[in-house]
């Protein structure tokens, strides 16, 4: 008889945790609270704060330059850069005071793209130097290398037989 009303109660014991289970999952499904929130956290480029950036771009080299309206103390780098965190591809401000940043690499460096004479990197401006928060940027920057440039180029000269040493002849090309 003792033989039967141990697994009898085992049974019991069995069914009242899976009855106290269920009740446990159906009240913490009936507190999950959900809510789109897609319309109001975004986390996009801003470029708040920033009063210029300047590409420029070299036979074998880009150089960014960053001026921002207020004291910057966070980085720039070129993306796939932040964990080496090592120049040139990755740049803090040299004082807690500098509103510049200059960065200069090579064109094979720093995970620049190459696609014939197009050469593209993207820059990543981070306002926190350790954590990327919704006010940081990413630029796309390009050297295309494919067209040759029309440049206007001016220069006054002065001539020996001009009155006075005035620049009268002007060159353009």
């Amino acid at each position: 008889m003792r033989a039967i009303i141990l697994p009898i109660s085992i049974l019991c014991l069995l069914v009242l945790n899976v009855s106290s289970d269920d009740k446990n999952k159906e009240q913490s499904n009936a507190e999950i609270w959900q809510q789109d929130l897609s319309d109001t956290f975004k986390i996009e480029g801003s470029d708040q704060g920033i009063q210029k950036v300047n590409l420029k771009c070299g036979s074998n080299s880009m150089n960014v330059m960053l001026e921002t309206e207020k004291p910057f103390s966070g980085v720039m780098y070129t993306r796939g850069s932040f964990y080496k965190q090592s120049e040139p591809c990755f740049v803090k401000p040299s004082t807690q005071t500098s509103r510049t940043l200059e960065m200069n690499f090579q064109l094979d460096q720093c995970q620049t793209l190459k696609d014939g004479e197009l050469y593209s990197n993207i820059v990543v401006i981070q306002n926190d130097p350790e954590l990327i928060t919704p006010g940081d940027s990413a630029f796309s920057l390009e050297c295309d290398f494919r067209q040759p440039r029309n440049l206007d180029v001016e220069a006054n000269m002065q001539t020996r037989d001009s009155p006075n040493g005035r620049n009268e002849t002007e060159v353009k090309s």
